[in-house]
């Protein structure tokens, strides 16, 4: 009988995070942000807003993110970044970290490993954001896999989104 209320207790579970996908609803359980979950919402994204977007399959790191699961286990699952720059913005790409017109951004210092020791090719570049594009990061922690490696995220594919219930594990 437990079984049966365990299995039938998941069966919900799932048809409820299901649905509540459907209405824009996404659960972040990277360390990149802070845990918890957070919602689509309308509106064209700023500067300094959370937005989420899924990397290109043309760009150039999408196939080493899906060997070495940076996009989950199952294929290329949306990522929950800030955005930090915008079309026209000058990106400057330092020993300290990343600047954005002139700012230097706090916790953006490039690694040249991931946790396992593998090497991180970096394709951002200093540059002047093109028109529709803009350059995504995460301040919140320097381990993220973020724009710094990845590079520039078309604008069109980005969505803002903000926190509903968001919450700390560990640490």
């Amino acid at each position: 009988m437990k079984k049966v209320l365990l299995i039938l207790f998941f069966l919900h579970a799932l048809i409820v995070v299901y649905l509540l996908h459907g209405l824009g609803y996404r659960i972040n359980l990277t360390d990149s942000m802070l845990h918890g979950i957070y919602q689509i919402v309308p509106g064209k994204p700023g500067r300094g807003d959370l937005v989420t977007f899924s990397l290109s399959e043309d760009n150039p790191y999408f196939q080493i993110s899906l060997e070495r699961h940076y996009l989950g286990l199952n294929g290329n699952r949306p990522l929950l970044k800030i955005l930090a720059g915008l079309p026209g913005d000058s990106i400057e790409i330092t020993a300290s970290g990343v600047r954005i017109n002139s700012e230097l951004l706090p916790l953006t210092q490039a690694k040249i490993c991931d946790r396992h020791g593998r090497q991180l090719p970096i394709f951002l570049k200093s540059t002047v954001i093109p028109s529709a594009k803009g350059l995504a990061l995460s301040t919140y922690t320097e381990n993220s896999f973020d724009g710094r490696y990845f590079g520039l995220v078309d604008m069109d594919q980005v969505r803002r989104v903000v926190p509903i219930l968001t919450f700390k594990i560990g640490g």
